[in-house]
């Protein structure tokens, strides 16, 4: 993965790919040191853009990555995001970690088993003093004095318009706690709304075969400002690798209306993968990264095997030219030489 990408109007170059770390960390996961291994192979790889989140395994996973790239802290680049708050079960099951993982393993008990009140309710909070605390201990647990990329967590339509998380993130920024900040966003609404600040460097949206809706509207007016775009849900939460019959569509649906509309979609990607001769992930992928405007796509896996699975993807289809694009560029601290 040689080819690298400018990061919108910021100074930061990244990979064509990134590695997501909602997957790195957990008590269901039985060896934390393998997610050291396979942040570290994303490394070698190529890949230098990773994004995490302060609620993703309880703070696990950026204690996990923080770990893997210390000895390359200035060669990469580390995204992470704040807004939510962790109920205090999740907060209690992060303290318990080391003895609940071997009793989950014993009494075999499965994430999706899990009753919704033993993980409690999410909370979220995008007020200057909480935004501060969490950048704080973001960085505590990353071991590095800044985050290349701070974004607000899936906030509201009606909070960013408020932009009464503007200033501290900009105090932030001058602190030099934060480089640039952004907002991974959950509808257009609040992506559109992010647009209007001048500050915002970055939107995170979900991009796949199926998630068509910001690739009239949203993502060219992000381009057309030069704010550079973080696809994520690139495989459609692996929906696009299942087999027939693997799965319950209705499960992923929230209407009937909708579930027609992905079976739809499902066999139209089926019959291009048969008719290209592809494999269902570099279709995927490829849909993806020809989107333009899109800056960086994000890769979720929890092995190196399901790295490397997903890394045989080398663009091999036609593509759009998504934005300035940098051959062979040694990067140090993911600046532009």
């Amino acid at each position: 993965m040689k080819s690298r990408r400018i990061f919108g109007n910021t100074s930061l170059v990244v990979s064509e790919f990134g590695l997501g770390g909602a997957r790195i960390g957990g008590i269901f996961q039985n060896d934390a040191s393998g997610f050291v291994r396979l942040v570290s192979e994303a490394h070698d790889s190529g890949i230098n853009f990773f994004d995490t989140a302060d609620m993703y395994s309880q703070g696990e996973s950026e204690v996990l990555i923080g770990r893997a790239l210390k000895p390359v802290r200035d060669r990469v680049v580390i995204a992470s995001k704040a807004g939510y708050c962790l109920p205090g079960r999740r907060r209690l099951a992060a303290r318990l970690k080391p003895v609940l993982r071997p009793l989950i393993r014993l009494l075999k008990i499965r994430r999706d088993r899990l009753p919704a009140a033993a993980r409690g309710a999410l909370a979220q909070d995008f007020s200057p003093p909480y935004l501060t605390r969490a950048v704080e201990a973001s960085l505590r647990r990353l071991q590095t004095d800044y985050l290349d990329l701070l974004q607000l967590h899936s906030p509201p339509a009606e909070i960013v318009e408020r932009g009464e998380w503007e200033e501290a993130l900009d105090g932030l920024q001058r602190a030099g706690k934060v480089r640039y900040y952004g907002v991974s966003c959950d509808t257009p609404e609040a992506a559109l709304a992010a647009l209007r600040f001048p500050g915002v460097s970055s939107l995170q949206v979900a991009v796949n075969y199926f998630e068509r809706s910001s690739l009239e509207t949203l993502i060219p007016r992000a381009r057309a400002k030069d704010v550079a775009v973080i696809a994520r849900e690139c495989l459609a939460n692996g929906l696009l690798l299942k087999r027939p019959g693997e799965f319950d569509l209705a499960a992923y649906c929230k209407s009937q209306e909708e579930q027609r509309l992905r079976e739809k979609q499902l066999a139209a990607f089926r019959d291009e993968v048969a008719t290209t001769g592809q494999t269902a992930i570099d279709v995927a992928l490829d849909f993806v990264t020809g989107v333009p405007g899109v800056t960086v796509s994000l890769l979720g896996a929890r092995t190196v095997d399901q790295l490397r699975g997903l890394l045989e993807h080398r663009g091999r289809g036609p593509k759009s030219v998504t934005g300035p694009v940098v051959q062979d560029v040694p990067v140090a601290g993911g600046q532009t030489p």
